[in-house]
């Protein structure tokens, strides 16, 4: 929390009622002090709201079906503008070649709004190297009918992104890799 004044709130509390002890500062019950809600210091709950953008699917069929049906509508975008399209996966989702020029295209489909996706780290390095062109190709809102074998895929909004190159402040680390300490020394 930032600071307007750097002063002891002791007198600020003991004027406002708030019980407060000087030898435990971090201990003040703001939620049981005269004045306060616990709503008002914890905030109001917020509903819980569908989750938004690509997020994991645990359905791997269904992941499946996902990722061709994006590959699919991204191959007939790249082909229908005169480029030939080689489908690769890695690093990177498909190749595009028209005469001397290259692109190279990563691919992301998801059931849900476009609002994110995820990335792997080399992905992300892939793209912010001078020497590609990458263009990220997203398929959002896409319906998988689930009754059927092989799942069937259909619909969905395209997101095309060209030249792309992912900045610093649109992207959050979500995981972490902890390397453990080696106990047998």
């Amino acid at each position: 929390m930032g600071k307007l004044v750097d002063m002891p709130a002791q007198h600020l509390l003991e004027l406002a009622g708030i019980p407060f002890d000087p030898d435990d500062p971090e201990d003040v019950p703001l939620d049981e002090s005269p004045g306060f809600t616990a709503e008002q210091v914890e905030g109001k709950k917020k509903p819980q709201r569908r989750r938004r953008g690509a997020g994991y699917i645990s359905d791997p069929k269904k992941r499946k079906a996902i990722e061709e049906h994006a590959e699919q509508l991204a191959t007939a975008h790249y082909e229908g503008q005169g480029w030939t399209v080689e489908k690769l996966g890695k690093p990177y989702d498909l190749r595009c070649t028209r005469g001397t020029e290259e692109r190279h295209v990563e691919v992301k489909g998801t059931t849900g709004v476009a609002t994110s996706v995820e990335l792997t780290i080399n992905e992300v390095l892939h793209a912010r190297d001078k020497g590609n062109t990458v263009d990220l190709y997203v398929v959002s809102d896409i319906k998988v009918d689930t009754s059927t074998d092989p799942y069937l895929p259909s619909g969905g909004t395209v997101w095309h992104y060209p030249d792309w190159e992912p900045a610093d402040r649109d992207l959050r680390p979500r995981k972490y890799e902890y390397r453990l300490p080696d106990l047998t020394t």
